[in-house]
């Protein structure tokens, strides 16, 4: 396959047609994009990196996207790193990962004692050689997603260029079929991404929109009032967050004595759950606009879909379909796998489709998600639990390992245990239990503790409670 090839398509297609906005005004029409991506990429190449692996450490941006695209029509590998994590941290993941170079912006390049390539939105490009096409196999690594750095050893998700491609189908055939959401008009949609592109709005709209030829808005870090000023001067249709996300733009509009007139269509939310009463809000508040997604980066975004009807439903009185996430999509086979310890009608999830990552399957193309659940007979999934104890902490994934091994690096800790426990906003907590060497250094443990690994870790991994203990919960272990 060619890399690239249906990125660099879209934006030719769109020439002078505008795809990109930011809040201060600018704006990338599909042709400068193609301009800027293509001088991007020969700049690359020129260093001799093609097919290698490049670290992208952004907050959102034109210069971000720029970068995502350059490395896949080079057919490399990129490597994002969140752009809130430390500097030790994201040193650690791309040692770890043993990127070739680093394409970076201007706030993040002042962070990191090696060579970088410097790209952000006011650097002027030297023009482009000619753009030059690169075959790549579709089991090529694409998109590498890094779960957590233990001892020097990544753990990360391998998402190849044929499970990107499979994902940017399934996705643009959902909004254009209807599957998130009915009115899908392409000469009036914009798209609002607000999450970080390396994340799951990168997967559901941010690069799907693009490919659709469909403007956008960037936001660079969650704001509520921006995000609402966004959408207004925009006309925002569509966009995704997390159920915090959700639940703060709720909040300011119940502020507001008169609610703006909003084009909202649908607005896609997943990597939790929502609280009943917190989605019935927002129902009101928003309208019929929700769409729950459920998914896995091993194993695709979405693999089900809570729709519109649904959610009248659950706003209607229907308690326990608002415990569900929604129908498998089409393109997706689900079943469940019988664990002794259950109950008939439960199990473990598994799914296969194109947009599971091979690492992650059994030889017949199955992966085992690790999620407890039960599917009723309408089709509606419902998950029950986890069969590890991995923290979903709303748009993160984290494991406790990782933070058990950088607390027993404090001076002073004996033991340590790092659990999820259920919080009503992000789904769940990160709490630490602490067993202090002795009873002086208990006095102060939790704070240096949260003092030291606050250089190593990013904020999101930095557990919310710290608990000083004589010996860890029996019954947690």
């Amino acid at each position: 396959m060619i890399a690239g090839e249906t990125s660099r398509a879209a934006l030719l297609a769109a020439g002078e047609r505008p795809l990109l906005y930011d809040m201060h005004g600018g704006v990338r029409t599909g042709s400068m994009l193609l301009d800027r991506v293509e001088r991007l990429t020969a700049t690359i190449a020129s260093r001799k990196l093609t097919k290698r692996k490049i670290g992208l450490w952004y907050w959102n941006s034109f210069a971000a996207i720029e970068a995502f695209l350059a490395v896949e029509w080079l057919g490399a590998t990129r490597v994002p790193v969140d752009p809130g994590a430390t500097p030790e941290e994201a040193k650690g993941i791309f040692d770890a990962v043993g990127v070739d170079t680093i394409l970076t912006d201007n706030e993040h390049a002042t962070q990191l004692e090696r060579d970088i390539l410097l790209h952000d939105d006011e650097i002027v490009l030297e023009k482009s050689p000619g753009f030059v096409e690169f075959e790549v196999s579709p089991e090529a690594t694409l998109h590498l997603y890094p779960r957590m750095v233990s001892r020097g050893k990544l753990l990360a998700v391998p998402i190849s260029y044929g499970n990107w491609n499979a994902i940017m189908r399934v996705n643009e055939s959902l909004y254009r079929t209807g599957g998130y959401g009915h009115n899908f008009n392409e000469q009036e949609e914009c798209f609002l991404t607000v999450q970080q592109v390396m994340h799951g709005t990168g997967l559901l709209g941010t690069f799907p929109f693009i490919l659709m030829g469909i403007p956008q808005v960037l936001i660079d870090r969650f704001d509520s009032e921006q995000v609402l000023e966004a959408m207004i001067r925009h006309g925002v249709t569509t966009t995704f967050f997390v159920p915090g996300m959700l639940t703060r733009l709720v909040d300011l509009l119940d502020k507001m004595s008169e609610v703006p007139p909003l084009s909202l269509r649908r607005v896609l939310y997943g990597g939790a759950t929502l609280a009943l009463d917190d989605m019935r809000r927002a129902i009101r508040t928003l309208g019929p606009v929700l769409v729950q997604v459920y998914g896995r980066l091993e194993a695709g975004w979405p693999i089900t879909v809570l729709d519109i009807e649904d959610h009248q439903s659950i706003l209607g009185g229907n308690d326990e379909l608002g415990t569900s996430c929604g129908k498998r999509i089409c393109e997706v086979e689900v079943r469940l796998r019988p664990v002794d310890s259950l109950p008939n009608d439960e199990g473990e999830l598994c799914v296969r489709s194109d947009m599971v990552v091979s690492e992650y399957a059994d030889p017949d193309g199955w992966c085992s998600l690790g999620d407890i659940g039960r599917i009723d007979e309408l089709g509606h999934v419902y998950l029950l639990g986890r069969l590890d104890n991995m923290i979903n902490t709303g748009s993160y994934h984290v494991y406790p390992s990782e933070i058990e091994e950088t607390i027993l690096d404090v001076q002073g800790v004996s033991e340590v245990m790092v659990v999820g426990e259920p919080d009503p906003v992000w789904g769940e907590k990160i709490t630490a239990y602490i067993v202090p060497s002795d009873i002086e250094t208990g006095e102060d443990i939790s704070k240096r503790v949260r003092a030291s690994i606050g250089k190593r870790l990013a904020k999101y991994k930095i557990p919310k409670v710290f608990h000083v203990v004589d010996r860890l919960p029996l019954s947690e272990k």
